[in-house]
């Protein structure tokens, strides 16, 4: 089985992340681009303020600064269609400091837009343009990208900083901006043509929230010396990497004997779709002879791995049953119970992919009190993926319970 383009063009990218000096974020960036509109607004479609459509004004967004002709470039432009809020849209793709100085100014230009509306923007940047050797590209930009929502942005009088980062990254930034997003908490579906390759890049970027400066170093920090006297990182881990019927077959024979590669572990395996895992190869290793250097977060035992597969194929069934199966129990409505601190845990990990189950929904969860929410015996919770009836106004998705907790109850999570 091949690998498609798009799967080794992000595994190729995601390997720059251990490269000294690789620029994750500028082969990031462009790729991102082509479907942050769709992934956005499926992201924030519980969020109380910012629900509703999203649309991308421009990529690389010029903000000139206040007493010169040059400017600090935004990641991108974005406009709320129904809100008529212009969204500045920042990424980051490492745990690396905010800088101070860009921060200063995305906050002034969000603050001029609220004091006098977005008109000023446009003006800027046919000012940069005059005064530019490259006064074409502004002027393209002016007229492809601007023209459109010309008076969408002159309109607008509220503005919001959006950070997209991982999540070691998070608490760093979650002071300078409105709202931070991190990559696994993005939507995995997205209504668009693309649909199946944005699956892949989510759960490329997706392992960003596992990596950080110290995993790095500490995942390849071991020099080995080999039998010609030299020495070299010890980078092969495995033994073989097949397709999924083999690694499959492969688990169901040696159980927990073996260990499959899966970045992210077993919570990253199951909030992937089963199409996306029908379509990629899997790395594999033997437990007591294992090869190489291993971060065990990312390895799955081989009776789990069989485990969450068969779970994912009767779900799959299920739904191709439709209205001939029979009526769903309720006590296999949801995937398990937690207590709060664990369910707030599984909101931040897993974001919009889960549920929450609260009887009342959105309404009774803000008028419960904090320390009765903490109290609680327990929560229940299960994939959003799942096709187990429910009375979906008594489930809250992982990213409104967050939500819900910072705004209405003033609580730090």
């Amino acid at each position: 089985m091949q690998i498609n383009f798009i799967e080794s063009l992000m595994d190729h990218i995601m390997e720059a992340t251990m490269i000294p000096k690789a620029q994750v974020e500028r082969a990031v960036g462009p790729i991102l681009s082509m479907f942050l509109a769709d992934v956005l607004t499926e992201t924030l479609a519980d969020d109380p303020h910012l629900s509703g459509p999203i649309a991308m004004i421009c990529p690389e967004f010029p903000l000139k600064k206040a007493h010169n002709r040059q400017s600090t470039n935004i990641d991108w432009l974005m406009h709320h269609e129904n809100r008529g809020i212009l969204l500045f849209v920042e990424l980051k793709t490492s745990d690396t400091s905010v800088n101070e100085s860009q921060n200063a100014i995305y906050h002034e230009h969000i603050r001029q837009v609220q004091a006098r509306g977005g008109g000023f923007l446009v003006q800027d940047v046919e000012a940069l343009r005059d005064a530019s050797n490259e006064s074409g590209k502004y002027q393209y930009l002016l007229e492809e990208r601007i023209t459109p929502f010309r008076d969408q942005i002159a309109a607008s009088r509220a503005a919001s900083l959006v950070y997209l980062v991982p999540k070691s990254a998070q608490n760093r930034v979650q002071d300078h901006a409105d709202r931070v997003i991190t990559f696994s908490e993005l939507s995995a579906n997205i209504q668009s043509p693309y649909a199946r390759e944005w699956a892949v890049i989510h759960d490329r970027l997706s392992q960003l929230d596992q990596i950080s400066r110290r995993s790095r170093n500490l995942n390849y920090r071991g020099i080995q010396t080999d039998q010609t006297g030299y020495t070299a990182l010890s980078r092969i881990n495995f033994k073989g990497k097949i397709s999924l019927n083999e690694i499959f077959d492969l688990c169901k024979a040696y159980g927990d004997a073996i260990v499959v590669g899966f970045s992210g572990g077993r919570n990253a395996l199951e909030n992937s779709s089963l199409a996306y895992l029908e379509q990629r190869l899997y790395k594999w290793d033997e437990v007591k002879q294992r090869t190489g250097v291993k971060n065990f977060q990312n390895w799955v035992p081989g009776g789990t791995f069989v485990w969450v597969i068969e779970r994912k194929t009767a779900r799959q069934g299920q739904a191709i049953q439709g209205p001939v199966r029979e009526k769903v129990s309720r006590s296999v409505n949801w995937s398990g119970t937690c207590k709060f601190d664990e369910m707030v845990q599984l909101c931040q990990e897993n974001g919009n992919n889960i549920l929450i189950g609260f009887t009342g929904g959105k309404t009774a969860f803000a008028d419960t009190t904090l320390e009765k929410l903490r109290n609680r015996p327990h929560y229940k919770w299960d994939w959003s993926s799942s096709t187990a009836k429910r009375n979906i106004a008594d489930w809250l998705p992982g990213g409104t319970v967050l939500a819900l907790l910072r705004q209405a109850h003033k609580c730090q999570v």
